[in-house]
């Protein structure tokens, strides 16, 4: 007899999601039940449909220790890259997994970074629709081919950027925690500390996980001194496609405002969606993408494997793949 399996996806449908999910799922005797709360921020859907879920794909939605506590069937809660939105204490109590998806999105992430940077020096201008609108506006844009790119964070899609950057000609510093874990066999990478690479950078790719408690918080860590060390140095250019509060957003407009940093490129903010009254949506010198740096067809596929696997694997009672470091010690074999 097959058993039922309720997964709740706090995610509207991309056509790729429910369909891969179920397709895996459906063939290894279970009965699927997928639910969809489309808007991440209906804490009342959410709150209801949590109490009778097996696995919980929160996406970008907060799951607080309240709702974990009502969930008295979850068995595993699957995030993406970052697993800052789930409220790991209650989990621990629980012994929920709470797992993640290191590297997944790590390719798409960085051909993201990638197309800001390009962007920015071409002047985050739209020539096509220029041209068919009938204009013939032209403008001066930069070379990348030797200027100094600074990762903040030097991980799966830091690696990846680098090699890229590199291909263009760019010289690559990076800062990294385990600085003694060196370049990774990168060897036109130098592994610098935070202040030089803030110091040399003419353009900064912030890479980093959200982390907002212990020695390796990086919530806020860039504010006011940090953007104008950055201001100070090179081109004065800031990409952002990791956690909007890992930088202090009211710092960073006012450096915008005042051309402490000259560009910025933000694929993520500290509230989302970005509100319709930000000052970020009126700055000249400002790109904006609406978080979509991991959003691939590629990577969506590999996301939504990775959560019919674990959905299988916890069901099953079999350990799932990629429990986040906070929780390993509970689930030790």
């Amino acid at each position: 007899m097959s058993k039922t399996l309720k997964i709740l996806l706090c995610s509207d449908d991309d056509g790729i999601m429910v369909k891969t999910i179920k397709s895996m799922v459906s063939g290894k005797g279970f009965d699927v039940n997928i639910v969809l709360v489309r808007d991440q921020h209906d804490v009342d859907s959410i709150s209801k449909e949590i109490v009778d879920a097996d696995i919980v794909y929160p996406d970008k939605a907060m799951i607080t220790g309240e709702m974990i506590m009502s969930a008295e069937k979850v068995r595993l809660f699957q995030c993406g890259a970052g697993y800052d939105t789930v409220n790991l204490e209650s989990a621990r109590e629980r012994k929920i997994h709470v797992c993640n998806m290191p590297g997944l999105t790590a390719q798409s992430v960085a051909e993201h970074a990638m197309y800001l940077m390009l962007a920015l020096a071409r002047n985050d201008r739209d020539y096509g629709q220029e041209m068919k609108d009938g204009k013939w506006n032209r403008g001066v844009g930069i070379e990348l081919a030797g200027k100094t790119l600074g990762l903040i964070g030097f991980g799966n899609i830091g690696r990846i950027q680098a090699r890229i950057a590199h291909g263009f000609g760019m010289k690559v510093i990076a800062f990294r925690k385990n600085k003694e874990r060196g370049n990774d066999g990168l060897d036109f990478v130098d592994i610098v500390d935070f202040d030089y690479l803030l110091g040399k950078s003419d353009i900064i790719s912030i890479l980093l996980p959200l982390i907002k408690h212990g020695s390796y918080k990086t919530e806020r860590l860039i504010g006011k001194k940090e953007l104008e060390e950055i201001g100070g140095a090179g081109l004065g250019w800031l990409i952002n496609t990791s956690r909007g509060s890992i930088v202090n957003e009211n710092d960073l407009i006012e450096s915008l405002r005042s051309g402490v940093i000259k560009k910025a490129a933000l694929d993520v903010y500290e509230i989302e969606p970005l509100p319709e009254h930000s000052e970020l949506r009126r700055l000249p010198n400002v790109l904006l993408t609406p978080h979509i740096a991991g959003d691939t067809k590629e990577a969506l596929i590999r996301r939504y494997t990775l959560i019919a696997e674990n959905a299988i694997k916890v069901m099953n009672n079999e350990k799932p793949r990629y429990i986040v470091k906070e929780l390993q010690s509970v689930f030790v074999d």
